[in-house]
């Protein structure tokens, strides 16, 4: 898929996890699992619901991704290793980051996902590679404007 001037590969489906017999999706709210003992409140985005999902942990290179929702660009993100940004990071949410001074995108983004994938729309994930990976994110955040980055 060309992004502006930049060629992505297409890394997967993003297809949160399912019940087997039903296939309906897991819904999970792992703020409960979380010991507060100091009542800290819930984070803009802690609330939920949330979804699990995983990509191939193969893909460990720096570069831009690009979230796509019926294959229109949703969300422009940078990383250091894509396979870790998603497994521990968006596909996965701690507990401790529904909370205040967690980290509220990984929540933001996982809602987001859930919402689309009950929607029953097409989610996938599209890579490019580069070291330059913040100026590259910056340039396509600023020409897409996509809905689910904060302007």
């Amino acid at each position: 898929m060309k992004i502006s001037d930049y060629q992505f590969e297409k890394i997967c489906a993003i297809d949160p996890q399912r019940e087997p017999l039903t296939g309906s999706m897991i819904v999970i709210y792992p703020q409960s699992a979380y010991k507060n003992t100091k009542n800290i409140p819930l984070n803009k985005y802690g609330k939920g619901p949330y979804c699990k999902f995983k990509i191939s942990n193969s893909h460990k290179s720096c570069g831009v991704y690009a979230i796509t929702v019926d294959a229109s660009p949703v969300y422009i993100g940078e990383c250091i290793n894509l396979s870790k940004r998603y497994n521990m990071g968006y596909g996965n949410i701690s507990p401790r980051n529904c909370f205040r001074w967690g980290q509220e995108t990984n929540c933001r983004i996982n809602n987001l996902i859930y919402d689309a994938a009950l929607l029953g729309k097409r989610i996938e994930l599209w890579f490019y590679p580069t070291l330059d990976y913040k100026m590259v994110e910056q340039n396509l955040r600023n020409f897409l404007k996509p809905d689910w980055n904060k302007v």
